[in-house]
């Protein structure tokens, strides 16, 4: 963790006097700071998790709070969860707020029916890499629970991601076209695409965006040779060079799903990519 990580998870401990409550059961920080990259811009995650529904008076409160420090109401409501932001020390503080329900009910639900919804797997990834501010047994409970990962959502996010243009779309008409918007939209749904397979492989939930993803990508077993550093340099190789060493990954990845996922049928994603522009 490094040294602006231990400040902010310093503010987020200071942070619960503002909702110090006997209703509350559990509260913990996930993001940026829990994963220990934190840097000057970014904000304090804190999930705040209670016995009971806060009253309307409560959330009145906080939200009123929230506006006095410069910040205010993102969603929701006391009965269905909502979620505040503060400036505190200068710093940005988001904090999610609800009653257990909503966290047993969630994780429940993802293992017994897993669904390939990005919210709900930040959620659930959220669970899994936070850091205990209070509540550790009701805390470390849920981070059990939430470690059965469902076989069945591993092949779902695979199937769901193996959707690639043929190369000739990124050559002709992103490079030859020099249509730069279209190929830099089509380079991030690659590497995105390439992302949630490696996450389904590794059995990991997604975490929801791409921003972020190197502390992911680091954790990961099964992943193409020097992942990291390749997909960096696509943004510094000029158009041809950065789309050959994409499809170079692309194709990489397609060999890692027939290797630890044999279930999964890639011969349409293969015939996909040799298709030939017609003249």
């Amino acid at each position: 963790m490094n040294k602006i990580s231990k400040l902010r998870l310093a503010l987020a401990k200071k942070n619960l006097k503002l909702f110090k409550d006997p209703k509350l059961l559990a509260a913990l920080v996930t993001g940026s700071v829990a994963k220990g990259y934190a840097d000057d811009f970014s904000d304090i995650d804190t999930l705040l998790i209670y016995k009971k529904n806060l009253s309307k008076k409560e959330f009145d409160r906080i939200v009123k709070d929230a506006e006095n420090s410069g910040g205010g109401l993102y969603h929701g409501t006391p009965e269905d969860g909502f979620a505040v932001y503060y400036y505190i020390e200068g710093v940005k503080c988001d904090f999610g707020i609800g009653h257990f329900s909503l966290t047993e009910n969630l994780i429940s639900e993802m293992i017994k029916k897993p669904e390939l919804d990005l919210v709900k797997h930040l959620q659930m990834a959220g669970i899994l890499e936070s850091i205990v501010l209070y509540g550790g047994p009701w805390v470390q409970k849920w981070k059990k629970k939430a470690r059965r990962f469902p076989k069945e959502l591993g092949v779902m996010m695979v199937k769901q991601n193996l959707k690639f243009h043929p190369r000739w779309v990124m050559e002709k008409m992103a490079v030859k076209r020099g249509d730069i918007l279209f190929y830099h939209e089509s380079l991030l749904e690659s590497l995105g695409a390439i992302v949630g397979i490696l996450c389904g492989l590794n059995k990991i939930y997604h975490p929801g965006k791409l921003k972020g993803i190197d502390c992911t990508i680091e954790h990961m077993e099964i992943k193409p040779a020097r992942f990291l550093k390749r997909y960096r340099s696509l943004f510094n190789l000029n158009g041809l060079k950065a789309v050959n060493e994409l499809y170079k990954l692309i194709n990489e990845t397609i060999a890692l799903v027939d290797k630890h996922m044999p279930e999964v049928n890639t011969d349409r994603t293969k015939a996909v990519q040799k298709m030939i522009l017609r003249k």
